[in-house]
């Protein structure tokens, strides 16, 4: 049973706060110092208390008095999603105390797991399965690593003992070879020493995970102590160490595939921008810290750029990415994301590809001359803007969309205006229709609308009949439902998708010689020796 609420009181620095409508995943975002490692040890601290009715099992302390603001006034209260409650305080001995008694169903089972992206590997000796375990159910993950933990899964599942098999095993190494795709025949193994490691081939050549990144490493920590623990909470802080950002987003996925196969619920303390881009799957929150008054706020899902300043990024920071796509508005992002994330998800495989809205104030100031967007020139070869045509049709662009146009192109920067007067009108007529949930008379207006002369803003003429425009998680759910294959686009999308992204795509992995002229003429050494960088 998952978690819907969460209220914490004096616990560490976190004077009262709650987590509101909880989902699957959940991620926590702040600046350094904030909390968010706060909230994620309350979770833990609650979980222990209502299974082993105990807190010596947190690792994260000197003494458990220390966790404690005030011990009278501290308390941890839980909702369920059946709306069932529980409330978590501390006896003066610092055991935990509940109200009402405490229901079987709302016991959980935590799993804490800090970053590790390979340090503990380095710490070998000779330690045996059955040590292992104990570990692991002592929760003392200190004492053991990853490549321990793997060896002791392999020993029990050949003997078919503590509810493991060899198909448990075996699935293990499918996850790890599935997300790292250039290795293979990974195997968990011992040293001459009879110490736990791991091997794999590449490139015909085999190596020990001690010589391989960070990456592998961290993931690999990741997926065995959320295997092994067999908890139905994880909470993993800073879960993007050492992964690349188009390995973040295939570990996200992998997330959602935990969360709705083995119904497990994650709390992520993060500072990855990556996460910004699911925004269908996770619930954010946002987490501040003024002169040590905390507070945590929800931040719904077409509001999510609001919380770049608490990841510490700028506009420039967004473009560690292999191809950016900017676009206007927050409904480009969704409708162009699910595009490319679902119709599109094979192209661009081993691809980090971002869909990021760059909104009207900042277009008021690239036409302006107030922003300056060609120093990330040198630093971001594929960029590709959109903006709306503001106009029907058969009619020239507005006079701001052309003035667009004109400022990124003279800074050799590829810019397309829409042929249709806005994102909307790209929308198959499935979405719209669908979004009117039956109403047949608003559902003909749509379609008039669709097919219209395009007079106005799509949702300047939907307000006449009180038509429902999707935005948000909503506009989400319905491109889900609806919009599944490729022939659903309009002819005009697919050819910037499929002419222009995939072939910078192709360029990047190598796989066509990349074009040598690409914003590499006289004029554009002009830019970079210019002031303007």
């Amino acid at each position: 049973m998952k978690i819907k609420d969460i209220e914490i009181h004096s616990f560490k620095g976190l004077e009262s706060i709650s987590l509101t409508n909880c989902g699957e995943i959940n991620a926590i975002v702040g600046k350094n110092n904030s909390g968010k490692s706060s909230i994620l040890h309350a979770i833990d601290m609650a979980g222990l208390a209502l299974t082993v009715r105990s807190w010596n099992q947190f690792q994260p302390k000197l003494a458990i008095k220390d966790l404690f603001a005030n011990v009278g006034d501290f308390s941890i209260s839980l909702r369920y999603e059946n709306d069932s409650e529980v409330r978590i305080t501390a006896t003066p001995g610092f055991g935990p105390q509940f109200t009402p008694a405490v229901d079987e169903a709302q016991k959980f089972k935590t799993v804490q797991i800090l970053p590790d992206v390979g340090y503990g590997m380095l710490r070998r000796r000779h330690q045996t399965p059955l040590n292992i375990i104990s570990q692991v159910e002592a929760r003392n993950f200190t004492e053991v690593n990853s490549l321990e933990i793997l060896h002791a899964i392999k020993f029990y599942a050949e003997r078919n003992e503590r509810e493991l098999c060899r198909k448990d095993y075996d699935n293990l190494l499918r996850e790890i070879k599935r997300y790292f795709p250039e290795i293979e025949e990974v195997e968990s193994d011992r040293t001459e020493q009879d110490i736990a490691t791991l091997t794999y081939m590449e490139g015909g050549n085999k190596f020990d995970i001690l010589y391989s990144g960070s990456g592998l490493k961290h993931f690999l920590d990741v997926l065995l102590k959320t295997t092994i623990s067999g908890a139905n909470i994880v909470l993993i802080d800073e879960p993007e160490m050492g992964l690349h950002p188009d390995l973040q987003r295939r570990f996200i996925e992998y997330l959602r595939r935990l969360a709705n196969e083995k119904e497990v619920q994650f709390f992520l303390a993060t500072h990855s921008p990556v996460l910004l881009n699911y925004a269908d799957i996770v619930s954010y929150y946002r987490i501040t810290n003024i002169k040590g008054k905390r507070d945590v706020l929800p931040v719904s899902a077409d509001a999510i750029h609001t919380l770049l300043s608490d990841l510490g990024l700028r506009p420039s920071d967004l473009f560690n990415q292999d191809i950016c796509l900017l676009v206007e508005g927050s409904s480009d992002v969704i409708f162009l994301e699910h595009i490319i994330r679902n119709l599109y998800k094979k192209e661009f495989e081993n691809i980090a590809i971002c869909v990021v809205q760059y909104a009207g104030g900042a277009a008021e100031g690239i036409i302006s001359g107030a922003i300056n967007v060609s120093n990330i020139i040198p630093a971001q070869k594929y960029t590709y803007w959109t903006r709306d045509r503001d106009a029907k049709p058969n009619e020239k662009p507005s006079e701001n969309a052309t003035k667009f146009e004109n400022a990124l192109t003279k800074l050799y920067l590829k810019c397309h205006i829409w042929s249709k007067r806005e994102i909307e009108f790209y929308y198959p007529e499935k979405v719209l229709v669908a979004a009117q949930q039956g109403n047949k008379v608003k559902e003909e207006a749509v379609i008039s609308i669709l097919n219209g002369d395009q007079g106005g803003k799509f949702t300047d003429l939907a307000r006449g009949y009180q038509i429902c425009v999707p935005t948000g998680i909503y506009l989400r759910r319905l491109l889900k439902g609806y919009l599944t294959d490729k022939q659903q686009l309009d002819t005009e999308i697919r050819g910037i998708i499929e002419n222009e992204l995939i072939p910078w795509k192709k360029e990047i992995l190598g796989e066509v010689e990349a074009e040598t002229n690409l914003r590499c003429g006289p004029e554009f050494v002009k830019i970079i020796d210019g002031d303007n960088v």
